[in-house]
């Protein structure tokens, strides 16, 4: 645009500011100078503000649906509520050419026109036009220059173990070499969370404990991103960069690990504050969908596949009981158990063998070769022994070369060794449902409520 606009109505301006760090503040950038310059040139042109959208510490990089500020002045304008934005700079309002192309449309759309009150353009002729595409691509090119200069940095900083900002998880503290350090006291409530969830399977319930024994007032929010927090185990894991030993673990492993599986078969909890022994781990053997409990008027719970009843696409439209399925399991879980135990062995057998097989086959083809070329003065008896050494020792080699750990099915064995009925009885509904999640990953039910397969995990 021209950087004088003529207007013989009042002119409508919104005026643009962006700051993406703290350089550009020293280069007079700041949003207040942003802000004076903007209304003065408005004032002087006699234009209406008619709104003012602040972006702070946001790049022109960054996704434009991401500029908060940006998308509500955009709407504005699809409202007609705008006759021209205004901004300092052309970078302070993109450094991509294609952005800028997508939001001219809509501004031609709208008869709505930009302007800067630092630079000049002139967007009705070829020369000017030519000129904006050549400032945006400097532009562009400079943020990406800047962005790889950045990541470097941060590369470097996180395989030594540095920080790269002031915030860190609750139970650690940053020292004064910039590394992260466990914070005792702290660290001693982060594990005692893990472990309270490990036990319960229930976020919000952990949360009131750590409130009333601590004092220390987290939401649901926070617990469950940092029951997800991997850096308690040590490992810095984000946006591709990697570290293993980026700093001293709150968390084993192991524990964080069983955690995440909790969080994936765990189920929100209900409004009404009902426990369903057995959500999130019973599907629907037609359509794969997590079967949902519901509390019948006589007070019976029950499970049924909401892809039926709720959008049609499943032919499951059965209920079943859920003392159908405690009695099923008492009846059945022995067996079950064993059944899965011995196809795991056999298919670890069957695997070995298979790998087996294929290796073995490989290297007595090697052998033969071998044997050719010495017959065929090929190769001298030297060379003949020292392969034929190396591939028969690789033979021999081969029965162990293959095994895989079984899986850990400790807690079920421990459970079916114990009078199991008899202590199930005396669980409250929540540690029902928690140890039939400690021991099953899945329950299997088809549309006749046959239970058509278990999964351990």
């Amino acid at each position: 645009m021209k950087k004088d606009i003529k207007h013989e109505k009042l002119v409508r301006a919104a005026l643009y500011i962006r700051v993406s760090g703290e350089e550009q503040k020293i280069k007079g950038l700041s949003l207040e100078a942003q802000q004076e310059r903007l209304e003065k040139y408005a004032r002087d042109r006699g234009w209406i503000i008619s709104g003012i959208y602040i972006d702070a510490a946001k790049t022109a990089r960054k996704n434009i649906h991401k500029r908060v500020e940006f998308q509500r002045m955009i709407d504005s304008v699809k409202r007609n509520e705008i006759d021209v934005l205004l901004f300092c700079r052309l970078d302070r309002w993109f450094r991509s050419v294609a952005d800028y192309y997508k939001i001219m449309e809509i501004l031609e759309a709208h008869n709505c026109e930009w302007a800067t009150s630092d630079e000049e353009y002139n967007t009705s002729t070829a020369n000017g036009r030519l000129y904006i595409n050549v400032k945006l691509s400097i532009a562009q090119n400079e943020a990406d220059i800047d962005a790889e200069r950045i990541d470097v940095v941060f590369d470097s900083k996180i395989q030594h173990g540095t920080v790269i900002s002031g915030s860190c998880p609750f139970g650690y503290r940053i020292n004064s070499e910039k590394r992260l350090e466990i914070e005792p006291d702290k660290a001693a409530i982060v594990q005692d969370a893990f472990n309270r969830y490990e036990s319960t399977i229930n976020q919000y319930g952990t949360v009131k404990y750590i409130r009333e024994t601590y004092g220390v007032n987290w939401c649901a929010i926070t617990f469950n991103r940092m029951l997800q927090e991997e850096l308690y185990t040590g490992v810095y894991n984000r946006r591709g960069r990697y570290n293993d030993n980026f700093c001293p673990s709150i968390i084993s492993r192991e524990q964080f690990d069983r955690v995440q599986k909790l969080i994936k078969r765990n189920a929100r909890s209900t409004p009404s504050g009902r426990v369903y022994i057995f959500t999130s781990i019973l599907v629907c053997a037609e359509c794969k969908h997590k079967l949902i409990g519901y509390l019948s008027s006589r007070g019976t719970y029950y499970y049924r596949c909401n892809n039926h009843y709720l959008r049609a696409r499943c032919t499951h439209n059965h209920s079943i009981r859920e003392d159908v399925i405690e009695k099923w399991l008492f009846d059945h879980l022995k067996e079950e158990f064993e059944q899965c135990k011995l196809d795991w062995e056999v298919k670890a057998i069957e695997k070995r063998r298979s790998v087996t097989s294929t290796d073995r086959a490989t290297l007595k083809r090697k052998l033969s070769k071998l044997k050719d070329l010495y017959v065929n003065d090929l190769i001298n008896i030297e060379d003949y022994k020292k392969d034929y050494e190396i591939y028969t020792n690789a033979l021999l080699q081969i029965p162990e070369s293959s095994t895989e750990k079984p899986p850990d099915f400790a807690a079920i064995e421990a459970i079916l060794k114990n009078d199991f009925k008899s202590i199930y009885k005396k669980l409250t509904r929540e540690e029902k449902r928690t140890l039939w999640r400690s021991v099953i990953k899945e329950i299997r039910i088809d549309n006749d409520n046959n239970i058509t397969g278990l999964s351990f995990g």
